[in-house]
Parts: structure tokens; sequence; C-alpha cells
């Protein structure tokens, strides 16, 4: 074991710190575009519109499909709202956004060092610290321009506080962690499978009695509560269908084979070793199987809920930011291993060998991700030469990216069946022009573009960029 007598103990954890955030400072002020683009740039775009058309967290907005205001059932916004204020305050600069959920990563960090060392000890803590920092899918999620990070800071800080709860009672600390679930919850859904190891600490320290503690009742009550009541409340508000009601739209009909598919099988494949690497993986299976102290049976229940999450939710959406809940778990598992190899110098030399190994094998898989679409800045700067700000526009894309690039709203083409009524519904709404991507439309055999070409005014622009004007 380190011998921690000879460290100053703070220093060593800030330092730690210091690392974990300048590896997230190459590619700070990235604009959107790069990774997962969709996503970062409808959480940007919803940023701008707080500010632009109602200021107002309540009230979060894309900039499609159709005119503003377009308000739509998503997360509870919180990281887009402080980036709105950011902006305002100081303009519109890429790198105050990734600030945002850079600041909300760095508290998840805190957090689960807090809850590595009530498991643990200090050394493991630090080793799970530094683990959690160098996974290949927290680099770079901890700086995207989305909610994930929130999403971990309110998650862990949940399960902190229960812990603490767990051993004091006292009720402002179960209300502390009532709330930050219901934030997690909140802002993304499947946070609330932390309601699993939860529920297990509940009954180790009750029995069957905390089935009957108003304590209790009233911590499930405001941690869910509180995000039905807001998703209802949006439910109401929503002026667009996209992603309304996607728990039951995609979730609930593939709820028990999902899982099963070849599609499920290949995104867990590929996924996985790739945002936690296989070293990463390896060593928090090790230690899964090593549990053994009645305290480390929480980590077995919390490994529980998670393949429960992926059973239920990410084998269906197959999304990898949605994996960003195993980081945690993950880190604390993986450092109880290497803690025991810390007994000697050679063993120090193993773990620092092994940890430079994750964030040099996620370094090299993710390094692709920060690079960013240059025709999006190109085609964005002629949608804003040739329209004005509150010009409707169409764009032949199945992704928003022109949209956002160019802050103008409207639609994404081919989303009907029929060319001919899906224009005439765009021009009878207010669409102005028609922007196809290449020259093509999304799903297109060509025959949009012959439509589009034979009933209008078709412009070709400097580098060869066209548009089409949507009048007759």
């Amino acid at each position: 074991m380190i011998d921690i007598k000879k460290y100053n103990k703070k220093v060593i954890t800030l330092l730690i710190f210091i690392v974990i955030i300048s590896l997230r400072i190459p590619y700070l002020n990235n604009s959107p575009y790069e990774y997962h683009a969709w996503r970062q740039s409808d959480t940007e775009a919803i940023a701008r519109n707080f500010i632009e058309q109602k200021f107002n967290i309540f009230y979060p907005q894309l900039n499609y499909d159709g005119p503003a205001p377009n308000y739509v059932q998503l997360e509870l916004q919180v990281t887009t709202f402080l980036i709105a204020l950011l902006y305002k305050i100081f303009g519109y600069r890429y790198f105050l956004a990734r600030l945002v959920p850079l600041l909300f990563f760095m508290g998840s960090a805190l957090y689960l060092f807090l809850i590595c060392k009530k498991v643990y000890a200090l050394p493991a803590a630090w080793l799970a610290l530094i683990l959690y920092g160098i996974f290949p899918l927290n680099i770079f999620i901890s700086r995207a321009i989305m909610p994930e990070s929130a999403a971990l800071f309110f998650y862990t800080g949940a399960f902190y506080y229960f812990l603490l709860w767990r051993e004091s009672e006292n009720i402002i600390t179960l209300f502390y962690s009532a709330l930050f679930t219901a934030l997690a919850v909140a802002t993304k859904v499947p946070a609330v499978f932390i309601g699993i190891p939860m529920l297990y600490i509940a009954w180790h320290k009750y029995g069957i009695r905390f089935l009957f503690s108003a304590k209790l009742w009233f911590f499930a009550a405001l941690s869910l509560g509180l995000p039905l009541l807001y998703f209802s409340w949006l439910h109401v508000v929503a002026q667009t269908d996209y992603v309304t009601g996607i728990a039951f739209q995609q979730v609930m009909p593939n709820l028990l084979h999902a899982v099963f598919t070849n599609e499920a099988h290949m995104f867990f494949s590929k996924s996985l070793p790739r945002s936690y690497t296989t070293w990463g993986l390896l060593l928090a299976i090790i230690g899964l199987l090593s549990l053994r102290r009645s305290k480390e049976i929480t980590l077995l229940f919390w490994a529980l809920a998670l393949l429960v999450q992926m059973v239920v939710v990410v084998s269906v959406i197959r999304l990898d930011y949605y994996l960003i809940f195993l980081g945690p778990l993950l880190a604390m598992l993986g450092a109880n291993v290497l803690q025991r190899l810390a007994g000697c110098m050679s063993g120090l030399v193993l773990i620092a060998l092994i940890c430079f190994t994750v964030f040099f094998t996620g370094w090299q898989n993710t390094n692709m991700d920060y690079k960013e679409k240059e025709y999006i800045f190109q085609y964005a700067e002629i949608i804003k030469k040739y329209t004005a700000p509150d010009d409707l526009i169409v764009i032949g894309t199945n992704e928003p990216l022109l949209l956002n690039s160019s802050c103008r709203k409207g639609w994404r083409a081919n989303l009907l069946n029929n060319t001919r009524d899906e224009i005439n519904y765009y021009i009878s709404n207010g669409a102005k022009y028609f922007f196809p991507v290449n020259g093509t439309v999304y799903i297109d055999n060509n025959d949009y573009i012959k439509y589009l070409e034979a009933n209008f005014n078709k412009i070709t622009v400097e580098e060869g960029y066209t548009f089409f004007i949507l009048e007759k």
C-alpha cells in the first residue's frame, strides 16, 4: 500500500484535478460541428434561442421543424441556460459553451472521489479519479456542448448524498440527494436507474421497514415527482413531435428483445472498448468479480442498475453518450484492482503503464472526433449572405446542422411522402428558400431535385453552391 504519510494529500488531489482539466484544453474552442455535431449544435442553438427568442429555461426551442417559436420536449436545460447566461455577458464564444459541461464534469469527478474514499480509501480514490479523467468517452463528453456532463454531476452527487444519509440519517442530506436525483433524471432520464443501489442501501439499513419510512417516501416523491412534473409541462408546451414521448416511441416497443439483436451486439462490441478501452473494461470486470466486503456490495447493485440500463435503454437507442453512466463505477472498480498493485515500486510502475495505455489508446481512437465539418461553415456563410435572419429556409439533409450554423429556422427536407405536397406545405408556412447539400436531398432518388429544377428558380453562387427560390 502507498505510504501516504510522505505526501501532502491535498496537493496530490489538486494535481490530479489539474491534469484532468489540462487534458481537456485542446480543442476547447471547437465549434459544435465535430463528432456528435447534431446533438452539440442543437444544444448550442437552444442556448442562443434563450437569448434571441425567450429567456426562460422552461421554454427550450430548436431551429426545426417549422417557424419560431418551436418549443420541444427535451431534458431540463440546465447546461444550455448557463451557456446562455455566459453568452449574454461575454458574447458568443464556443469555449464558453464548452466551459459549462467541463465544470460539471469536474464536479462529478469530485463526487466520484468522495464516494470512492467512503467505499475504499484515499489511494483508491486517487486512482479512480485518474481513470475517470482519462477514459476516452469522458475526455470527449466532458467538453462536448451537451447535457451529459451535467447529468453525471447530478447523478454522482445524488449517490454521494444518499451514502451520507445512510451514515447520518440527516434529513437535509436526504433532501440534497432527492434534489440531485430529480435533476439527474430531468437532465438524462436513464439516471433513474441509480435508484436500484439506493433501494439496496435503504433495505440494508432498515430491512423491510424501509417500505414504511415516511422519509424515503418523501425522497421518492421529490426525486421522481419533479422530473415527471417537468416533462408533463413540456408535453403541453411542445410544438414539435420530433422527440416528444421518445421513451414510449422507441424504448418501450423494443424493451425485451433489442439487446438480442445483431445491431445491439455490434454497437456494444465497438462502443464499449472505444469509450472505456479494453484495459479499462478488463480492470472493471476483475474489480467486479473481486467484490467481497459489505461496503462493496452496494457497487454490485450499482452494476446491476447499469446492466438494466444497457438492456432497456442503450441497446435500443445505441448512441455512445448513453454509456456515460458506466464511467464512475468502472473507474472505482478498476481503481480497486490497481491499488492492490501499489505495494512496491514495480507495482507503481505497472499502474503508471496501465494508466498511460488507457489514455494513449483512447486518445488514438478518438482524436479524429475533434475534426470539424468544414463544409458546414462554408455553406452557412452562403446562407447568411443570401437570406435575411428571419427568412425561413428548407435544407436538404436530415441533420439540422445548416440551420443551426447559419442561425436560421425552417425545415429538414424529405420528411413527407409526396414531394409536391411537401414543397407546398413549406411555401404555405412561409419558406422562401431551399438549400440542397452537395446538390442532393436526403433519401432522394433524384426525383426531388428534378421537381425543384422544373418548378423553381435555381441560383448558383460562388464555389458552385446552389439553392432554389421557392416562388413559382
